[in-house]
């Protein structure tokens, strides 16, 4: 239900001065780069004391090319519609546009994934969306201080490491959030004092979510019974550990440069050599820095454990990092792979016949453009051959001859890897493979074939800590 709307008192105390508001909101506004941008700038509004300051401030010292944006996640029925017509009327209250969806999110959960986590990615998925199809700057989030200090003890309990202690970031991306300098406390008494109402979230007290366990019962118990500035201390640790964590991150950028190869469909890959090369801490940090380039949760410290003790093993294994990004270890290389590559059918061999000069085929999810022409010999590469000239060419998937079992391969990948096979020469691209056969083609006619791929994604489960 809507709090009461009260009419601005004359006797606003200073600390919620439009003086005072106006300045940290300009310092905060030049810090962020959002401030002077003429862009659009999203603002995600759940209707909550925290969002409905953060769109009266912007109302109030900025309020040009502005659009609200508001998802119902459908978990709490006519309560959450409610939500969204509030949000709707005070965006054409202060004369901004309001984008508003609903979404089953019970029923798009991912396999494993909790309601809590689930929410959390549909949620930032609509923002992100939303925003590109504006064109905006970016997308105001009201986080405050007292959803970092959740946070901080949130990730401390789940053992993220540094990253998941440095608290919540002020921008990161397309996001960036202008009131971490206030609780939540303050920004109730201010708009109190200014009269504007909020809505309030019955889920907000159920401890059966560990964030809201932690908001409700134990950080009160540990300022009640343990100490009373004991957010304010949370929040200077994880401000300590902010440069850490910036430390942690010049090195991950250094050693996944540095380790880094260039396989096909993978999200990334690397040798098994180098990763066995690492002390268990810079192993860890390194996996970190995989999970932080490509958008992936952070993992817990026990799980970061288990993979660090799995890149010791010998032989195959697979690892689910989370339900759309698998590791696979299939020596020499450790691969982090889409789980849509994995799913694609096994295709059956074919036989292409090439008429004309050139032209362009495709065999699953592979592109290959050809070109008839006079060469000195017969090559192979990772994305070019010259074979043959035959008229045709044959495709098999690697996982259909048994001659190349013993070719290197990642196992989970041998049945969308082709072979191309023009007269006795075969080629594997993105492998190069030597072929049996003549070498003395001078002046012949050859076909020269080159490769690319159509990236198969999912989307990533990014965890912004919140």
């Amino acid at each position: 239900m809507d709090t009461m709307e009260q009419s601005p008192r004359p006797d606003i105390p200073f600390e919620y001065s439009l003086a005072r508001l106006k300045k940290e909101f300009t310092t905060t506004g030049n810090s962020q780069g959002w401030m002077h941008t003429e862009a659009p700038l999203l603002l995600a509004v759940s209707g909550g004391s925290d969002s409905m300051a953060m769109l009266w401030l912007f109302s109030t010292f900025r309020n040009t090319n502005l659009v609200v944006a508001h998802l119902d996640h459908g978990i709490r029925g006519e309560e959450g519609k409610e939500d969204a017509r509030f949000v709707s009327s005070m965006a054409a209250r202060f004369g901004f546009r309001c984008i508003s969806e609903s979404l089953p999110v019970p029923s798009l959960l991912q396999k494993g994934e909790s309601l809590e986590d689930g929410a959390r990615r549909i949620r930032y998925r609509f923002l992100e969306e939303t925003g590109k199809a504006l064109g905006a700057w970016g997308i105001g989030i009201a986080h405050t201080k007292d959803d970092s200090a959740e946070t901080f003890l949130h990730n401390l309990f789940r053992g993220t490491g540094v990253r998941g202690l440095a608290g919540i970031p002020e921008k990161r991306g397309f996001i960036f959030r202008p009131l971490l300098q206030y609780t939540r406390e303050y920004l109730r008494e201010l708009l109190s004092w200014y009269g504007i109402p909020w809505r309030e979230d019955s889920t907000n007290e159920d401890t059966a979510y560990l964030r809201n366990k932690i908001r409700t019962v134990l950080i009160p118990f540990i300022e009640r019974e343990v100490n009373s500035s004991a957010r304010k201390h949370i929040l200077g640790t994880a401000g300590d550990i902010a440069f850490f964590s910036g430390q942690e991150e010049k090195m991950q950028k250094s050693l996944l440069r540095l380790a880094s190869v260039s396989l096909p469909f993978c999200s990334y890959a690397c040798p098994i050599s180098f990763l066995r090369s690492l002390d268990d801490e810079t192993a860890a940090v390194f996996l970190r820095g995989t999970g932080r380039i490509l958008g992936l949760k952070v993992l817990s410290r026990d799980r970061t454990e288990t993979l660090v003790a799995l890149l010791k093993t010998d032989g195959p294994w697979c690892f689910q990092w989370q339900s759309s990004m698998y590791v696979f270890c299939s020596f020499p290389y450790v691969t982090w792979v889409d789980p849509v590559i994995l799913n694609q059918s096994d295709p059956s061999g074919l036989t292409l016949h090439l008429e004309g000069s050139s032209g362009i085929f495709e065999w699953n999810k592979w592109e290959f453009s050809w070109k008839r022409e006079a060469a000195e010999k017969v090559s192979a590469g990772w994305m070019k051959a010259v074979l043959p000239w035959t008229g045709a060419v044959q495709l098999f998937s690697l996982s259909e001859l048994q001659k190349y079992r013993d070719t290197w391969a990642p196992r989970w990948g041998r049945h969308i890897f082709p072979v191309l096979r023009s007269g006795s020469f075969d080629w594997i691209p993105f492998w190069g493979r030597r072929f049996s056969g003549s070498m003395n083609t001078s002046g012949a006619q050859l076909v020269v074939i080159r490769s690319r791929i159509h990236h198969l994604t999912a989307e990533k489960g990014k965890d912004d800590g919140v």
